[in-house]
């Protein structure tokens, strides 16, 4: 299935890095369920830098709503456009920890929010 990443930076410069392990850790996620239909990736830093500053990651990810478990037991899921939504938060002071950590979230979050065959 083709599905859309689109990653976006706050407050920071673009970093190849973090780039990579995000479309690296997505292209993972598809193999583990390879029906995502968007994937949208928000790396954030702090408006002042300081010491020990907490980058945070969200991912919001949409899925078709004939995947999905019985709606009662979506807590934390939000319907839009035909589409499952599921958001998954992590922060670290390292950016591409962060983002490993948020898709990890985002692996377990999936099989419980989805009917993996």
């Amino acid at each position: 299935m083709n599905s859309r990443l689109h990653i976006e930076f706050h407050n920071v410069r673009s970093n190849e890095e973090v780039e990579f392990r995000i479309r690296r850790e997505f292209a993972h996620l598809q193999k583990f369920y390879n029906r995502l239909m968007t994937c949208r990736v928000d790396i954030e830093a702090p408006e002042h830098e300081h010491r020990g500053a907490m980058h945070k990651i969200r991912i919001d990810f949409g899925f078709p709503r004939e995947d999905a478990k019985e709606w009662a037991e979506l807590e934390g899921a939000t319907g839009r456009q035909g589409l499952e939504h599921l958001e998954v938060k992590a922060q670290s002071k390292n950016p591409a920890m962060a983002v490993h950590a948020a898709f990890k979230a985002a692996r377990r979050r999936l099989k419980d929010f989805v009917a993996i065959p």
